[in-house]
């Protein structure tokens, strides 16, 4: 990542590369810090993805949210993408930009102001078939990137690698979510009343759920490639999403992992979720935990853990479940007791 007349652009869900339109000259910039160096920041059609610009001397800004259909420019941002195929430029709907101030208090003072700006890749990205998928695809390799602007400055490149699915389950503290000042920070994993499952709202064994994620992909309705326009809201008649998996991982504060194929079956339902933009909705049916399984308490985060994944990403969510009661004591231990 690097700086082109001011303005400092970084990846959200994950760190990608910046290529600059024109050779870069001046102040050095710090875009990260690690192992490895930063790599394209997978993407797939239709997704929401936050991208963090930082701009110098920017002022703090309230948020700005916008409604369906978003407009291509909000707050002074602009974003476009340029991929491959097809070659022609496509202005990138804007959907909230949130300002957030941070300051390191060592002498000098040094104070930053970075922009949240969450943005729908089109639905028109051309995702690239999975390097393990068999046969190996003949088609050439696409390439993406995002354009970010703001004011009109020249904009700095956001790269990259186009994907079929890059699944994220959403957080109520995402910007992705929309609410930029939430109460607290829970999955969006709901309840069929609407009410989000915790600790203190725990799910129940048989119990239906919804999860809300992103980056689900394509959702072709037969001939029609994309049947939600990029930026509209998705209609009531929601367009369903075929090929997601859901699976569970029954042990105790299990992080996310892979689908296994012996226990990945699929989801209830998956779909887009109506009224909103480039958020998707899977159901699944809570299932009953072992026996001995505890209660989520201050240790206990999460004691089931679901996992999802379509054809090439998957992620999962730790959600809290009532444990089945003890089972009681049979007649005859009850008869034993009562002669001693």
């Amino acid at each position: 990542m690097k700086r082109v007349a001011g303005l400092v652009v970084f990846a959200g869900i994950a760190v990608g590369s910046i290529v600059c339109p024109r050779p870069c000259h001046g102040q050095a910039v710090v875009i990260g810090a690690g192992y490895a160096a930063p790599s394209a920041t997978d993407a797939a059609p239709g997704q929401l993805i936050t991208v963090f610009a930082r701009v110098p001397g920017k002022t703090p800004a309230d948020p700005v949210v916008a409604k369906a259909p978003l407009p291509a420019t909000l707050a002074g941002f602009t974003a476009l993408l340029r991929q491959t195929f097809p070659s022609d430029p496509q202005p990138v709907p804007i959907l909230s930009a949130v300002d957030s101030q941070s300051c390191s208090i060592v002498t000098p003072l040094v104070c930053d102001t970075v922009s949240l700006i969450t943005v729908q890749v089109p639905f028109e990205l051309t995702a690239n078939a999975p390097r393990t998928a068999m046969p190996q695809t003949t088609v050439p390799q696409n390439f993406a990137r995002l354009e970010i602007g703001y004011n009109g400055n020249p904009a700095d490149s956001l790269v990259l690698n186009p994907v079929l699915d890059r699944i994220h389950v959403l957080n109520s503290c995402d910007a992705a979510a929309g609410s930029t000042q939430p109460a607290a920070c829970l999955p969006l994993v709901a309840h069929p009343d609407g009410s989000l499952v915790s600790r203190d709202n725990p799910a129940q064994a048989g119990g239906v759920l919804t999860v809300s994620a992103v980056g689900l992909g394509s959702v072709p309705v037969g001939p029609v490639l994309i049947p939600v326009a990029t930026g509209t809201a998705t209609p009531q008649q929601a367009p369903p999403v075929d090929g997601v998996l859901v699976g569970f991982d029954t042990r105790v504060n299990a992080s996310p992992g892979m689908l296994l194929p012996s226990s990945a079956a699929p989801a209830n339902s998956a779909q887009l979720q109506a009224g909103s933009v480039g958020i998707y909705q899977i159901a699944f049916t809570v299932p009953a935990l072992a026996a001995g399984t505890p209660a989520c308490d201050s240790t206990v985060l999460s004691n089931l853990t679901v996992n999802f994944g379509r054809t090439a990403s998957y992620d999962g969510v730790g959600i809290c479940v009532t444990p089945a009661a003890p089972a009681p004591p049979s007649d005859s231990r009850i008869r034993n007791r009562s002669r001693m």
